[in-house]
């Protein structure tokens, strides 16, 4: 029997037909239909991962410090300012994701310097210096250095009061006059002093004479006890009668004249020209700002505020006598502190003539920087840029 199954299975190898169907594994194909399922899983990850990835990409970390008018808070404790106006609109153009962090002002550029924060808003400087450690976007603002201060008129003290009378031109204008007396004088003098009934008889004691009849005529009082007894005398005399009207009351309009452009110095802003100037005054800055960097280099003594409204602050209570900083920021408080009740009025004049650029600090090899900058050229170029500073400001960009 073993030997005829084997003579048949023998037969069927040699007959030449091919195999059955049913007797080819379907282990094979399965592997096969397996693996190809495998490879299409892998392609449709590939597809949707960067999807995923771009969907959890962490927001940007903004650094904000209150600073007005670049970064306030409103009521609700939501950020509002011109440069936080400015961040939301390129985020609206780039599409990125972000939070506002709040922080020290001085720590900012420091924390973006160090990947910390991926950007900040506010009254953020563009110096070489700072460009080194992180990278600005193209500047949105041109301001310049300014203090503001607080007039006294009221409490002029005694220096005031003098350095407000004695200047210059008055001086030329007493000048003039002691040299038309002693001119006049001498003329009287000289025609007078032979006259056997005249009044400037001698020497030095006709020359006195005639010199306190010089000044008593140039001022109007005219005692008479000296008068010239000569034509000619008398002829000079009438002449510098009436030339002392107009001396008299030119001296008075010049005095006049200086007292009031005083007073209206006084009221209009401080007379701070240059920040050499500053020396004279007590002064506040704002912690770590550039401002506070340039006082230093220049010798100029301050108090350090972690905030503006500190600042003020200590202006309008005496602490201090001028705020020195942006001169943005500081024309914006001064139009608050005026629309109080009671108004406080403070006034700006600028410190330097150099002007200051406000741009917006990124860490270095942000990916995101070349958008954000082509979004801040976009933005500054619109009237509704324009329109946003004048809303803040009051005025429009330069």
């Amino acid at each position: 029997m073993k030997n005829q199954g084997k003579a048949a299975h023998n037969n069927r190898e040699n007959s030449g037909h091919p195999p059955s169907v049913d007797n080819i594994s379907s282990i094979p194909l399965i592997c096969l239909l397996m693996k190809l399922r495998w490879l299409a899983g892998i392609l449709v990850a590939l597809m949707i991962c960067p999807v995923a990835d771009a969907e959890e990409k962490p927001p940007l970390r903004i650094g904000i410090h209150e600073m007005a008018p670049y970064a306030t808070r409103n009521a609700d404790g939501a950020w509002d300012g011109l440069g936080v106006e400015l961040w939301k609109n390129i985020a609206a153009t780039t599409g990125v994701r972000f939070v506002f962090v709040e922080m020290p002002f001085e720590q900012i550029l420091p924390a973006v310097a160090d990947g910390k924060l991926d950007a900040a808003v506010g009254e953020m400087t563009v110096t070489a210096e700072r460009e080194r450690a992180v990278r600005f976007t193209q500047p949105y603002l041109i301001s310049s250095a300014g203090a503001a201060m607080y007039p006294q008129v009221a409490n002029a003290d005694w220096k005031t009061i003098l350095g407000d009378f004695f200047n210059w031109t008055l001086a030329f204008v007493l000048l003039g006059i002691l040299a038309g007396m002693v001119l006049v004088s001498l003329l009287i003098w000289a025609i007078e002093h032979q006259h056997d009934a005249g009044h400037f008889r001698g020497g030095l004691t006709g020359f006195g004479s005639a010199l306190w009849f010089s000044a008593s005529t140039v001022t109007g009082v005219g005692y008479g006890d000296k008068i010239p007894a000569s034509f000619a005398g008398r002829v000079i005399s009438f002449v510098w009668m009436l030339m002392g009207v107009l001396l008299v009351a030119g001296l008075t309009a010049t005095v006049t004249a200086n007292m009031s452009a005083a007073r209206v110095a006084n009221l209009n802003g401080p007379r701070v020209k240059e920040l050499g100037d500053l020396r004279h005054f007590s002064c506040g800055v704002m912690r770590g700002s550039l401002t506070q960097q340039i006082l230093i280099r220049d010798g100029v003594g301050f108090r350090d505020y972690e905030t503006f409204g500190e600042a003020f602050q200590a202006l309008a209570d005496g602490k201090i006598e001028a705020v020195v900083g942006d001169k943005t920021c500081l024309r914006y408080l001064v139009r608050q502190w005026k629309q109080r009740t009671p108004p406080v009025h403070f006034s700006t004049s600028s410190v330097t003539n150099e002007n200051v650029f406000m741009g917006i600090p990124t860490r270095p090899g942000l990916p995101e920087y070349h958008e954000i900058n082509l979004a801040v050229l976009q933005a500054i170029s619109t009237a509704s840029w324009h329109a946003t500073i004048s809303r803040w400001l009051g005025e429009r960009a330069n």
